[in-house]
């Protein structure tokens, strides 16, 4: 059996464990410099906010019921999620994170346990330790624990308990299948939906019973496997180890738009810093580095968008080099007579660092430069990540301070993992004399 545990609304749950204002009224978290609102409270929905809308679109109507309005606080979330998947890990053979709210776990025999009650107990001590309320789906499949996991919150099967749906036998699978519309069903696109139509396939249940012959036909093989699915048979292994990255990305949109070159020359080694990052952790050396630049698409400006890409003779993960080429592509592609509202980096060419090829009038010490990066993560990782780093960059950690940073007027404090962010209780002193009863 595998199990799906999803946070309820997870951003605004983070949000509302710390701020017990915000526990009481409805709330929102929007998007990377508040543009658009990416979760909300039950209480919030209720209101009939949607979404990904425009936050100037909604903004008057949510401070009418006044609504608690968060940005983005992406280090507070990723520390709850880490906390949530170690309880997962004591309560499964196997965990595959899917994204930052989604676990699936891989769970013993049906016969073994009594699911529903396990799946209570885990979503109890989850709230308990954490404070954010899940929903937990159980099914013989990847798909069929994702639809249980869709009925748990939206279309409860009867005798089972709010939050909690057990697909246990095929009985609960054909229940399930006739509460949920064909698009509710994971990785049934609009596209999909309209080819299946060819075929007469309009609901979930048509689509499970239908020929997995015919239906590869129209979706391929990935169709195929979904049928198969929902039928019980097991298509898709969980993945407890990530496969290596074919290329990794750091961009920003800035909070306002940047026009000199030096401003866009600290963005782009501040990205590079990150990507460089990300790249030491999983042992991996860049062959390529791109940069691109972009105005503000919605204003009424002159458009202008580009993008230069380097080649390095030997794959690197150093973050000096890797700086000067991002800073040598900027000047390939800079214009001064535009503004620019995003940058980003594309390391590409990735290789296992162990692995990439040497080059024949390559004389650097890599041994010196792994250790000298090693350091220099060392370092971030006990005293955080702004605690060292290129004279070029800026630290992204802190509260919009450049021109080019996010921006973002709401975020909350980092309670969980900067010191000088820590929670504060405070103790009223007592008016009169404190009376104790012995």
């Amino acid at each position: 059996m595998i199990a799906l545990v999803d946070g309820n609304s997870f951003y605004a749950s983070c949000e509302q464990v710390f701020d017990l204002d915000a526990a009481k009224r409805p709330t929102v978290v929007l998007s990377n410099n508040d543009g658009c609102v990416v979760a909300a409270s039950a209480d919030a929905k209720a209101l009939g906010v949607e979404m990904f809308r425009p936050w100037f679109q909604v903004r008057e109507q949510m401070e009418k019921h006044g609504t608690r309005v968060f940005s983005s606080n992406y280090t507070l979330y990723h520390d709850f999620q880490q906390r949530l998947v170690s309880i997962y890990r004591e309560h499964a053979e196997a965990v595959e994170v899917y994204s930052i709210d989604e676990a699936f776990l891989q769970l013993g025999p049906l016969d073994a346990h009594d699911w529903v009650g396990w799946a209570v107990g885990l979503r109890a001590k989850v709230e308990r330790w954490t404070g954010v309320a899940t929903g937990i789906g159980v099914g013989a499949t990847k798909m069929l624990s994702k639809l249980a996991n869709h009925c748990s919150k939206r279309a409860p099967l009867s005798g089972q308990p709010h939050g909690v749906c057990v697909l246990g036998d095929a009985q609960a699978v054909d229940a399930a299948l006739g509460r949920v519309r064909l698009k509710d069903l994971w990785g049934v696109s609009r596209g999909n939906i309209a080819r299946l139509a060819r075929l007469g396939i309009t609901t979930p249940r048509a689509f499970r019973d239908a020929d997995p012959h015919r239906v590869r036909g129209l979706l391929g093989v990935v169709g195929q496997r979904m049928v198969h699915e929902l039928r019980g048979t097991p298509c898709l292994e969980l993945e407890t180890v990530r496969p290596d990255r074919k290329n990794i990305c750091c961009s920003r949109s800035f909070g306002k738009v940047a026009q000199d070159r030096d401003t866009l020359a600290e963005a782009v080694a501040t990205f590079v810093d990150a990507a460089a990052n990300k790249l030491r952790r999983q042992s991996l050396a860049a062959r390529t580095v791109t940069v691109f630049i972009q105005t503000d698409r919605h204003a009424e400006v002159t458009q202008y968008n580009n993008a230069r890409t380097a080649t390095l003779p030997v794959a690197s993960e150093d973050t000096r080099e890797l700086t000067r080429v991002a800073t040598w592509c900027l000047g390939r592609i800079y214009r001064p007579e535009h503004a620019y509202k995003k940058a980003g980096v594309l390391l590409g060419g990735l290789v296992k660092r162990e692995a990439r090829q040497a080059g024949l009038f390559d004389t650097r010490d890599h041994a010196k430069t792994r250790r000298l990066m090693g350091v220099m993560d060392a370092i971030r990782e006990r005293q955080g990540p702004s605690a060292v780093r290129l004279a070029a960059a800026s630290p992204m950690q802190l509260r919009p301070c450049r021109t080019w940073h996010l921006r973002s007027d709401n975020r909350s404090p980092r309670y969980t993992t900067r010191w000088g962010e820590l929670p504060v209780a405070r103790v009223l002193k007592p008016q009169g004399p404190l009376l104790v009863d012995r």
